[in-house]
């Protein structure tokens, strides 16, 4: 086995098959190369900060626990501030939620209102194309079946009168070369 590629037919042109990769191949290699170590510096990057965010979120929890233990008076009033913000916050979630409710029947009452007159137009064009299938099978394959089946009845009669025919013919000339017409 050589360089070149196997012919299958002597119209196909045998083209060399080289082991060294073009310039292209090249590039494209480089690029993947730099691409892997883009990705590699930008995970590394996003690794360092989820480590940084989650440090700075615990020492904002235990410097908000030293406060708290260390001036009480200011943790009662922290915590009325959270109290009334909870209050607000659940307030303004119950009004959402009702929001989300008209905007759920409306959407309901939409559904009911364009859906179903689209699937009664669909389900009128699925009859249509059922009926148009169906005078379609009546009118044009039916007959061309029957055709075909003629046309097969008729070829196998030809051919049925001609042997008996050419058998008529060998008989009435028995030294025609070709004997009696039995085959031993």
């Amino acid at each position: 086995m050589g360089n070149e590629a196997p012919s299958t037919s002597p119209a196909v042109e045998k083209i060399p098959v080289t082991a060294k990769p073009t310039v292209a191949a090249a590039q494209v290699s480089e690029q993947l190369a730099a691409n892997a170590a883009a990705r590699a510096a930008r995970d590394k990057r996003i690794q360092w900060l989820i480590i940084g965010g989650v440090l700075l979120i615990v020492l904002a929890i235990v410097g908000a626990v030293v406060l708290m233990a260390n001036h009480p008076q200011a943790t009662e009033i922290t915590r009325d501030i959270a109290i009334v913000f909870v209050a607000v916050e659940t307030f303004v979630i119950g009004l959402v939620m009702i929001l989300l409710l008209f905007q759920v029947q409306a959407l309901i009452r939409v559904l009911q209102d364009e859906i179903e007159p689209l699937l009664h137009s669909v389900n009128d064009t699925a009859s249509t194309v059922r009926g148009t299938t169906d005078f379609v099978s009546q009118s044009v394959v039916s007959p061309i079946i029957k055709l075909a089946g003629f046309t097969a009845a008729a070829h196998q009669v030809t051919r049925n009168v001609t042997s008996v025919l050419g058998g008529l013919r060998s008989q009435a000339h028995p030294k025609g070369g070709k004997g009696n017409g039995r085959s031993e």
